[in-house]
């Protein structure tokens, strides 16, 4: 499994492929750079950056089943911005 999530402002499309696992969970590295969507301990399924700081969420705090991250719109916040996105999971 695959996920993309799509920034709605301009429809860019960011990739990411299942890589391992992370506190239990799969784990998905962006394929362009050190970015991971990944589930944190009391903080659930959200983004990270490469200097492991969560910069992204689920945009209404869904857990989707838990065990990947859930479907739908998700925002980030980083460098004083914010985009919204929508996560589609794929089968590559």
């Amino acid at each position: 499994m695959s996920i993309e999530f799509v920034r709605r402002v301009d429809g860019l499309v960011y990739r990411y492929r299942r890589d391992g696992e992370f506190n239990g969970r799969p784990s998905f590295k962006r394929v362009d750079l050190d970015v991971w969507c990944r589930w944190l301990p009391g903080r659930g399924w959200c983004t990270v950056g490469a200097d492991g700081a969560a910069n992204g969420w689920p945009l209404h705090g869904g857990s989707g089943d838990g065990r990947f991250p859930p479907p739908g719109p998700w925002r980030s916040w980083k460098a004083g911005r914010s985009y919204l996105y929508d996560l589609r999971r794929s089968g590559g």
